[in-house]
C-alpha cells in the first residue's frame, strides 16, 4: 500500500485489534488514507499494533498526533475467563447475587445447557456487616473489625482484583469509600472497582455483575494499555492514545484502564459506527451491518443512519447479545452500548463433525496463532477459511495484496481428514457443507437483531465488511432473503476507518425516581440533569476541553410504575419544560408499544435513571485511494450451486456491471458474487450486489 507523506503532514491513526488480524488506518491533514492489515499477536497484542503502524507510516512515529484504538482484549478475557483471581466484598447476606442472577434461561428445553460460572468463586465472595437504607441513611454502621478479617481472607487467597458492591451504595457511597480505602492500604497492588463509581444505579444484580466484570478486566486491560503506551513512547511519539467505548465515543486510555467494562465491545462498535456513516452517505434508511472477521461475526440494525442503543448486554455463552430472547446465557453488563449481537463464527472458526454426523462451525477459533491450516503456521484443524480455499472463492496467492500466501494443499488435507472422511463424502462436498453451515450460523446472529424483534430483514440493505464479510455476504443474504448488499471501499479495515470519525465522549449516570406524570416533574428533571451535565463537563475539562466546545446528549431510562425493566428514551435538547416532559412520555409509550405490543395510556411513567453524555465532535473519514484495475481479466474455477464454474477474477476498478459468478479481489477482502446475483460499482467506490433470480 502507498505510504503517507509524513514529512509534511500530521497524522491521525486508528488501530483495530481482532482475534486474527490487526487493522491499521492512517489519515493525513489532506484527507489521504492508507491502510495495512497484519496478523494479530495474541501473546502480546501491542506488537501487532506497532507492526501495523510501522507499515503505514514508515517509522515516522513523531508525526502521530492521535491514535484511536479498538480491541478485543477485554472481550477475549471474558470469553476465555483469562483474568485475575477476583474477590467480591458485598453486604452480608448478598454474596450469592451473582449466582442467582435474574433466573432467566434462554434454552428452556436444552437439558445440556448450563449457566456460565460466575467470574468470582464463592469462597472469594465475602459479606460485610453494614447496611444503608434506600434513602441513603446508615441503618447499620460498617463493622471494620469484620471487614479487616475478610480482607485478610482475600490476601491469603492471593486475590488480584477486588469488586466492592454494597446494597444501596448508589444513593450513599460512604461505606464503599471506607472499604476501598482500607483495601488499598492492606492490598496496595490490587485493582479495585467500586459500584458507586462504576454504576451508580439501582439493581443489586446489575450493579454487582458490572462491577465484578470491571474488576476482572482492570488488570488485563490496564497491563495491555500500559505495554502499548510504553511501546509508543519508546518510538518517539507523544500521541494521545484514545480508546473506543461500547457506546461509540472515545475516552483517554488512562480512563479505559480504570473503567474497562465500558470498552468491552469497542471492536464491534467501530464497525457499526462506520456502517452508520456509510448509510447516511448513501441515504439508506434501513441497514443491516454485518462484520465478519477471522474470529467472530457481528450484526446490528441501523435505521435512518443511526444505530440502536441498549442499556445492557450479555457477554459469553456462545453469543454476546442484548436480545431479550437470549438473555440469561452470559455475564450481564449494564453499560450503554450500541445494540449488536456477536457470535463465534469467523473465517478462523473451527469446523468439526460430531458423533451423530452433524457439522458444527465455531465458536472455537484457530485465531492468528496457529490460524487456519492454509496459513502454513501449524494449524491442524479445518476452518471456514480452509473450506473457502477449497471452494476456489479465495485466491491463495493474492491475500493482502499478495503479501500473504495461503497453502491450498494444507487446506485440502485438513478438510479431507476432519470433515470429508468422517462424513464419508467428497472433499468438495465437505467444504460446501462447512460453508453452508457457517451461513446458517451467521443468519442466526442476524435474526437475533431482526426477526426476533419483529423486523423483516428482506426490507433492509446489508452492508458487509471485515475480512470475511464480503465473501459470505451473498450466501447470508440468500438465507435471509435480503435483496441488496453493499460492500464499502476498504472493507477489511472498515471498522478501523470508523474509529477515525469517533467523537470524544464523557458520560455520567445517576439513579432517580422521578414521576414524569407528576406536577413536580419539570423541576426535578431539570435539577438532576444540570448536576449530571456539570459532572460531564468537569470530566471533559480534565482532558483540556471547555464546556462551550461540548454538546450534551441526554437519555432517561423510563418504565411504568411497578415494572422492573426500563426503556431508554432520548430527552429533547434545550431547557426542560412541561412540553419536553410530555415528549419523553409519548416517546416511551411508543417504544413500549414496539417492544411489548401494548401501552398503558393511564399508567404512571417514572424515570428510573438519567444518562448524560458530553460530546466533542470529530470528522468522518472516507477512503479516497485510486481503485485498482487488472491488466488482463483472469478466470479460475470456483464451486457454486453444486458444480465447478469458470469464474472471472476482477479488481474493484474493473467492475461496472457484472453478472455472477464473479469474484472481486481487494487488498484486504474478497467479494464473492454467486450465480443469481449481479455486481455494480458506485461513484464512491463501493460495490452493490443485487439479487437477480
Amino acid at each position: 500500500m502507498p505510504r503517507i507523506d509524513t514529512a509534511t503532514h500530521d497524522l491521525r491513526l486508528a488501530a483495530d485489534v481482532g482475534g486474527t488480524f490487526t487493522d491499521v488506518v492512517a489519515v493525513d491533514s489532506t484527507g489521504h488514507v492508507t491502510r495495512h492489515k497484519t496478523l494479530s499477536t495474541p501473546s502480546a497484542f501491542e506488537t501487532g499494533v506497532v507492526v501495523g503502524l510501522e507499515a503505514c507510516i514508515n517509522g515516522h512515529f513523531d508525526r502521530i498526533c492521535t491514535l484511536l484504538h479498538a480491541s478485543t482484549v477485554a472481550t477475549n478475557a471474558i470469553l476465555e475467563r483469562r483474568g485475575p483471581r477476583t474477590g467480591l466484598l458485598t453486604t452480608e447476606g448478598f454474596r450469592d447475587v451473582l449466582e442467582i442472577g435474574r433466573l432467566r434461561y434462554p434454552r428452556l428445553y436444552d437439558l445440556q445447557w448450563s449457566r456460565s460460572e460466575p467470574l468470582v468463586d464463592r469462597q472469594h465472595r465475602l459479606g460485610v456487616s453494614e447496611r444503608i437504607s434506600s434513602n441513603g441513611a446508615v441503618v447499620q454502621p460498617l463493622d471494620q473489625r469484620q471487614l479487616e478479617h475478610s480482607i485478610d481472607v482475600l490476601i491469603a487467597s492471593k486475590i488480584e482484583a477486588v469488586a466492592i458492591c454494597l446494597i444501596n451504595a448508589y444513593v450513599n457511597d460512604q461505606h464503599e469509600k471506607s472499604i476501598a480505602a482500607i483495601v488499598r492500604k492492606k492490598m496496595p497492588d490490587v485493582a479495585i472497582s467500586e459500584s458507586a463509581d462504576i454504576l451508580p444505579l439501582i439493581g443489586e444484580y446489575d450493579r454487582t455483575s458490572t462491577t465484578v466484570i470491571n474488576a476482572f478486566l482492570q488488570p488485563v486491560v490496564g497491563a495491555y494499555l500500559r505495554r502499548l503506551d510504553t511501546a509508543l513512547r519508546s518510538r518517539n511519539t507523544d500521541a494521545a492514545l484514545l480508546m473506543l467505548q461500547s457506546s461509540g465515543g472515545v475516552i483517554p486510555a488512562t480512563t479505559a484502564a480504570q473503567r474497562p467494562a465500558f470498552v468491552l465491545e469497542s471492536g464491534p462498535t467501530a464497525g457499526v459506527m462506520s456502517a452508520a456513516q456509510l448509510a447516511r452517505d448513501l441515504d439508506l434508511p434501513h441497514v443491516l451491518a454485518f462484520d465478519m472477521g477471522g474470529t467472530t461475526a457481528k450484526a446490528a440494525v441501523i435505521k435512518h443512519g443511526e444505530p440502536a442503543f441498549t442499556p445492557e448486554l450479555e457477554v459469553g455463552a456462545g453469543m454476546s447479545s442484548s436480545s431479550r430472547l437470549t438473555r440469561g446465557a452470559g455475564y450481564l453488563l449494564r453499560t450503554p452500548s450500541i445494540d449488536l449481537v456477536e457470535i463465534g463464527a469467523g473465517g478462523g472458526s473451527i469446523a468439526t463433525v460430531d458423533e451423530a454426523g452433524g457439522i458444527s462451525v465455531g465458536p472455537a477459533s484457530a485465531g492468528a496463532d496457529p490460524g487456519p491450516a492454509c496459513y502454513g503456521l501449524g494449524g491442524r484443524n479445518a476452518t471456514l477459511t480452509d473450506a473457502t480455499v477449497v471452494l476456489g472463492h479465495i485466491n491463495p496467492a493474492s491475500l493482502l495484496g499478495s503479501s500473504m500466501t495461503l497453502d491450498a494443499r494444507a487446506a485440502e488435507r485438513v478438510v479431507e481428514k476432519k470433515i470429508a472422511r468422517p462424513l464419508g463424502t467428497s472433499l468438495i462436498e465437505a467444504a460446501d457443507a462447512v460453508h453452508r453451515i457457517a451461513a446458517a450460523e451467521l443468519a442466526r446472529a442476524m435474526r437475533a437483531v431482526t426477526s426476533e424483534r419483529g423486523i423483516d430483514p428482506k426490507m433492509f440493505t446489508l452492508i458487509a465488511f471485515g475480512g470475511g464479510g464480503p465473501g459470505m455476504a451473498a450466501a447470508l443474504a440468500n438465507t435471509l432473503n435480503v435483496q441488496r448488499v453493499v460492500i464499502p471501499p476498504g472493507p477489511g479495515v472498515f471498522s478501523a476507518t470508523g474509529l477515525l470519525g469517533a467523537d470524544l465522549r464523557w458520560m455520567s449516570t445517576q439513579s432517580t425516581q422521578i414521576n414524569l406524570t407528576s406536577p413536580d416533574a419539570v423541576r426535578c428533571l431539570a435539577t438532576e440533569l444540570k448536576k449530571l451535565q456539570a459532572r460531564c463537563a468537569s470530566l471533559a475539562k480534565t482532558g483540556g476541553f471547555h464546556q462551550r466546545d461540548l454538546s450534551f446528549e441526554m437519555v432517561a431510562d423510563c418504565r411504568y410504575f411497578g415494572q422492573s425493566f426500563e426503556l431508554g428514551v432520548p430527552i429533547p435538547p434545550g431547557r426542560i419544560t412541561r412540553r419536553s416532559v410530555s415528549e419523553i412520555c409519548t416517546c416511551f409509550e411508543s417504544l413500549h408499544l414496539d417492544m411489548y405490543g401494548h401501552r398503558d395510556p393511564d399508567g404512571r411513567i417514572f424515570a428510573a435513571a438519567l444518562r448524560v453524555t458530553a460530546v466533542h465532535p470529530s470528522s468522518p473519514v472516507r477512503m479516497t485511494e485510486a481503485l485498482a484495475t487488472s491488466r488482463h481479466i483472469k478466470h479460475r474455477k470456483a464451486w457454486f450451486n453444486g458444480t465447478w464454474q469458470r469464474t472471472p477474477i476482477l479488481r474493484r476498478g474493473d467492475v461496472r456491471v457484472v453478472d455472477g459468478p464473479a469474484i472481486v479481489e481487494d487488498y484486504d477482502a474478497t467479494t464473492v458474487v454467486p450465480p443469481g446475483w449481479k455486481c455494480s460499482r458506485q461513484d464512491l467506490g463501493g460495490l452493490v450486489l443485487e439479487h437477480t433470480s
